[in-house]
């Protein structure tokens, strides 16, 4: 879900880069434009937005795995208690009276 809206936020910028650093006649300015003709930067702001662009993904997925596996990692005492009498570990009654104390 979060990479969802991550890529469709991007996709939106997308168009709204180019028309940024458009040229020629029919740019913001008119004529020229910015920069005697190269736009915002020229081609060197392009270089620059997409690295940008490349570190903010990197830390957006980076955080969104983190927060993901920190919860799956963490094993409750009637998790472990369940997996040992599924492993067959403990019988019927050790599990029960395991889980009552556990519960109490």
């Amino acid at each position: 879900m979060l990479m969802k809206r991550i890529f469709s936020a991007l996709a939106n910028l997308i168009p709204l880069t180019f028309v940024a650093c458009a040229q020629g006649p029919g740019n913001f300015m008119g004529g020229r434009g910015h920069m005697m003709g190269y736009g915002y930067g020229g081609g060197f702001m392009w270089l620059i937005i997409l690295v940008l662009s490349g570190i903010g993904i990197y830390f957006l997925i980076r955080i969104s795995k983190s927060k993901g596996s920190d919860s799956s990692l963490i094993e409750t005492p009637l998790d472990i208690l369940n997996r040992r009498y599924a492993n067959g570990e403990i019988n019927k009654e050790e599990f029960d009276r395991m889980k009552n104390d556990l519960e109490s």
